[in-house]
């Protein structure tokens, strides 16, 4: 009785449970752990990020890239480029061969411009019509420094003109002259033909510049400017200055006047190259229905005249003849005349 009194009073037993703390590392559970680790990993990408550099890529270098895939960076562009060989050809016009033909031919507006970074320098090749093989179609190549844009070599076969122009081909047939600028805008376009009368092919370009007349009409105004390159003064020393320089005097009145074509016909008959009496020259005049009077007032008062056709050739930079000078600005030759007429008025 004593034992269950005993028991009675210590009341009912309570159930013991254990807690066990959850294993620690340096005094931190698994939760905050994992949180400092991801923090860590998060910063080391940031710092990654930070030093990351984009690489460049090749394919934008207009000119391909060095070993250290750096862009190439020419001094000069292609259109810088293609402009001083353009200049370069168009001073082959001095040169006292059959290259001289050469800016008249070539397609300028067709050249392919390239880089070879190797050598800093610039290839540009033009395609023209050879006239000496049938009109090919040929390759005129010129090679150009990087650096200054000089030659650095023309076609192998070729050396580089010994006088450079500043003129330029701009297209077949078309030589834009240095620091020339086109005529007034108002009235038919402004054509001279330069014609030294004792050059070999004289009645060609003026045959020339009257078929041009013939072609354009009204859309151009062709005047002639006879003036006296070697080919005049060689005659001088057999003919004396003034006979030979008569003939030009003629041909200029002549000009003036609307027979002028019925004029040349028959001047083209006893012309022969060397200078012609005046009554020879009048004769001419009279069979071809030239007002003589007015071609005899003409002649009498035309030495000022020629004199100043001969400054404005001097003015054009002409040396060769025949030649023509089309919106006063546009240098051609007779072959070439209507191709540079057609592109100085279609760039009206």
């Amino acid at each position: 009785m004593e034992s269950q009194r005993n028991e009675a009073k210590k009341g009912p037993k309570e159930s013991l449970l254990i807690v066990r703390p959850a294993i620690r590392s340096l005094g931190l559970d698994y939760l905050h752990v994992t949180l400092i680790a991801l923090i860590i990993v998060l910063i080391a990408f940031a710092f990654g990020l930070s030093q990351f550099k984009q690489g460049i890529l090749i394919q934008s270098c207009s000119y391909g890239a060095y070993a250290n895939q750096t862009c190439i960076t020419p001094v000069h562009n292609s259109s810088q480029a293609l402009a001083a060989a353009q200049q370069i050809l168009a001073s082959y016009t001095s040169v006292n061969t059959s290259l001289s033909l050469l800016p008249y031919y070539t397609y300028a507006n067709r050249a392919n411009v390239s880089y070879i970074a190797n050598q800093s320098e610039w290839l540009v090749t033009f395609p023209y019509s050879n006239p000496l093989v049938n009109n090919e179609t040929q390759y005129f190549s010129i090679l150009l420094y990087d650096s200054n844009l000089s030659v650095a070599m023309p076609l192998i076969q070729t050396i580089p003109p010994t006088l450079y122009t500043k003129n330029m081909v701009i297209s077949k047939g078309v030589v834009k002259i240095y620091n020339k600028v086109a005529c007034t805008q108002g009235g038919p376009m402004q054509v001279y033909a330069f014609v030294d009368p004792y050059a070999p092919q004289a009645l060609q370009g003026i045959s020339s510049a009257l078929n041009a007349t013939s072609r354009y009409g009204n859309s151009i105004n062709l005047t002639y400017k006879f003036i006296f390159t070697g080919y005049a003064i060689s005659q001088y020393k057999g003919y004396g200055i003034n006979e030979t320089q008569a003939m030009a005097e003629y041909l200029w009145c002549a000009s003036t006047q609307p027979r002028f074509q019925a004029f040349i016909a028959n001047f083209s008959l006893v012309y022969n190259g060397r200078p012609m009496q005046n009554y020879t020259l009048e004769q001419v005049a009279q069979g071809s229905g030239l007002n003589t009077g007015t071609l005899n007032a003409c002649v009498e008062n035309s030495t000022s005249v020629l004199d100043a056709q001969a400054t404005i050739a001097q003015f054009y930079g002409i040396i060769t003849t025949p030649s023509y000078v089309v919106d006063c600005q546009y240098d051609a030759i007779p072959v070439t005349l209507n191709e540079s007429i057609a592109y100085a008025l279609n760039s009206r």
